[in-house]
């Protein structure tokens, strides 16, 4: 039997522990999210937990990024520079539906009173940004530099805001109207002189 070594087994148990922390984050929110809940969600010993995090603000932003990387990843995977733009939104669209997508919007509203947590989320929301502008970028919208830009704010803020309406009312058939009406009119808007 081999032993697994140190550095291999602490990126493993960190990931086990972002991966309970983004459960919790789903099944309760951020404001049931308790060291406790996540310790249990990950399957680690307390030890195991506060020797990787010490506060419950460091999971939660940790969680986030988690998210962010593996949801990057996945963008970067299906949007390749043969999609239709249309094509590419929907993928998008896709991601932003998932439980994991709103649990990360659930720790925006938190940063909006707790200015240590704001702080810790603007570079993946940054992040978030350029991966998007990146994955996009080299899809034919004959677009300039800035309203590239808005493009891409204006897309992330109508999906933000579909994802939290959905709590509410799920209607996948109405959002993706939603979102082909948005692109339809931003296109040709955009296209014409």
């Amino acid at each position: 039997m081999t032993v697994e070594p140190r550095q291999e087994r602490a990126v493993r148990t960190r990931e086990q522990i972002l991966t309970g922390a983004v459960e919790v984050l789903v099944e309760h929110g951020y404001a049931g999210m308790t060291m406790q809940r996540v310790q249990t969600a990950a399957g680690v010993s307390r030890g195991a937990l506060t020797h990787h995090f010490s506060s419950m603000s460091q999971i939660a932003v940790a969680a986030v990024d988690f998210i962010a990387e593996n949801q990057a990843e996945e963008m970067r995977d299906a949007l390749t520079p043969d999609v239709p733009i249309a094509e590419a939104v929907e993928v998008i669209h896709e991601i932003t539906r998932r439980p994991t997508f709103v649990a990360g919007l659930q720790l925006w509203i938190a940063a909006r009173t707790e200015p240590t947590l704001r702080d810790a989320l603007r570079p993946g929301a940054r992040r978030l940004f350029r991966d998007l502008r990146d994955a996009l970028a080299p899809l034919s919208l004959d677009l300039d530099d800035e309203h590239f830009a808005i493009f891409l704010d204006g897309l992330l803020s109508l999906l933000r805001g579909l994802a939290i309406g959905a709590v509410l009312r799920d209607r996948p058939e109405r959002e993706k109207q939603i979102v082909t009406a948005w692109l339809t009119a931003f296109t040709s808007r955009t296209a014409q002189p």
